[in-house]
């Protein structure tokens, strides 16, 4: 089993291996299909690293993939998507490594993870197999937020799944005149009058990254939702400060989320099953292994920062009247890893049920 390492994102790791071949409710998951409705009560994951890992083994091939029998969308999917990788993985946070799957190729590819992040896998966990092609990618990220938040000691979350279950958990955040610090390092994006949907980014100590969170108003895809947040980057709140167009967070404002950690093992091999051929290649391939394990923790303590207080008096007009809005994740929600300006995150999450909620309790 490929061990996971305490960090924010703690790890998330790939194994896909190609064989060539003869002629003849429920637990969070991670996700291949982007395009699809997430199941209620069913909390789900997804990174482009797979997409890094199918391309580099791909690679491998004389040449493209010509047939495939009998059809499956899944493999479609990966092998047409169309992405600029650099731009959207961080560079230093990620390894992908391809090559035949031999005990010396395993041995390399441990060695390399190794050097480059300072933790240990065991080799054997990349197989081993005749004439075969052996996978392995690795993104390690920890972000932490350029101001911490304040955890609630005294009081529970209602956090409602899809279905409409309720689970009492543990949240941190920010509410009432202490919000107005947090101006500058969180981004409000979007937001309907209700507070039923709205699009938040925060800043991390990491310039060009940050954590950002989308509560839609109804269950939506990965793709939609992804969609849903480039668009709040193009066209991002501008109001007067104070408003509920304000694009910061002011005075008033209530910012609550749930704390989270989440587990994920998922084996996609059935998923990807299928005889495929490629130009140059007379023998029909098959995936053989592709798993995907993930952990993922959120909490107040993902900054560590400095505070330093000013006031500024405006001789211009009174005292601007603030709206208060109610940014609340207590309905499902996504949670992103985003490079600024990149087309996709390098991690998501839809936060659905209780798996990876934290109980509450009072201290």
């Amino acid at each position: 089993m490929i061990k996971i390492f305490p960090v924010l994102l703690k790890h998330l790791a790939i194994t896909i291996l190609l064989n060539g071949a003869s002629l003849g409710l429920g637990a969070p998951e991670c996700v291949l299909d982007i395009h699809k409705l997430p199941s209620p009560e069913v909390t789900q994951v997804w990174s482009p690293l797979f997409q890094a890992a199918w391309d580099r083994l791909n690679g491998l091939q004389k040449g493209p993939l010509q047939e495939l029998s009998p059809p499956n969308l899944l493999i479609t999917q990966l092998s047409g998507f169309k992405w600029n990788e650099k731009a959207v993985m961080p560079q230093d946070g990620y390894g992908v490594y391809a090559g035949p799957a031999t005990r010396e190729f395993a041995e390399e590819t441990a060695e390399s993870i190794k050097q480059k992040f300072g933790l240990g896998i065991d080799h054997n966990d990349i197989p081993i197999v005749p004439e075969g092609m052996a996978n392995y990618g690795i993104l390690v990220r920890d972000l932490q937020f350029k101001k911490k938040f304040l955890r609630s000691s005294k009081t529970a979350m209602n956090f409602r799944s899809a279905s409409g279950k309720s689970h009492q958990v543990a949240f941190f955040g920010t509410a009432g005149e202490y919000s107005g610090a947090y101006n500058e390092s969180v981004k409000v994006l979007a937001y309907q009058p209700d507070g039923s949907s709205f699009v938040i980014s925060m800043k991390t100590d990491r310039d060009n990254e940050a954590l950002v969170i989308y509560r839609p108003g109804q269950v939506s895809s990965f793709q939609g939702a992804i969609e849903q947040v480039k668009g709040a980057f193009k066209s991002p709140l501008a109001g007067h400060y104070g408003s509920l167009g304000d694009g910061g967070l002011h005075g008033e404002d209530r910012l609550a989320i749930p704390y989270l950690d989440l587990d994920v093992r998922t084996d996609f091999t059935q998923q990807l099953s299928g005889s495929l051929r490629y130009a140059g290649d007379p023998k029909p391939w098959r995936i053989a292994r592709a798993i995907q394990l993930t952990h993922f923790t959120l909490s107040e303590n993902g900054a560590q920062v400095r505070v330093d207080l000013s006031t500024a008096a405006d001789p211009f007009g009174d005292k601007p009247k603030l709206i208060p809005r109610r940014l609340v994740c207590d309905r499902p929600f996504f949670v992103f890893m985003w490079k600024t300006g990149a087309e996709w995150p390098y991690f998501a999450a839809w936060i659905d049920g209780g798996d990876c909620l934290t109980p509450f309790f009072k201290g």
